[in-house]
């Protein structure tokens, strides 16, 4: 935990323009600026979930204000960078969205079948 903390006072004293800001945590990823971000931790810890049920929250993060391409967020023991994604929000249809989960549900029944054939 010492180590970040130097960290995050080295990256907000360096020459380098690192401003700090506020990030919102919501169903679609981490909202900065009118954009999206998302990385592997926040997938696997489903804070996009919990953002859904919760109506997400804010955290604190760093950013170079001439390049948003990636912001870096602050946890206890390490920084981590998150990257722009694209936000497609389309209405399911829902029969095709049946469909898709009767297949599935299909594929595992045979999948046990065979498995129990073993």
């Amino acid at each position: 935990m010492v180590i970040v903390i130097i960290e995050v006072i080295e990256l907000a004293n360096t020459e380098y323009p690192y401003s700090l800001g506020l990030a919102t945590v919501t169903p679609f990823g981490l909202k900065f600026k009118e954009q999206f971000y998302s990385n592997t931790n926040m997938i696997k810890h489903g804070w996009f979930e919990l953002a859904e049920q919760d109506e997400g929250w804010q955290i604190p993060i760093f950013y170079d204000p001439k390049d948003v391409s990636r912001i870096m967020l602050i946890d206890i023991d390490s920084i981590r960078s998150a990257f722009p994604i694209e936000v497609v929000s389309r209405k399911i249809d829902p029969e095709m969205k049946e469909l898709y989960f009767s297949a599935i549900e299909s594929l595992k029944k045979r999948i046990r079948q065979n498995k129990n054939k073993l």
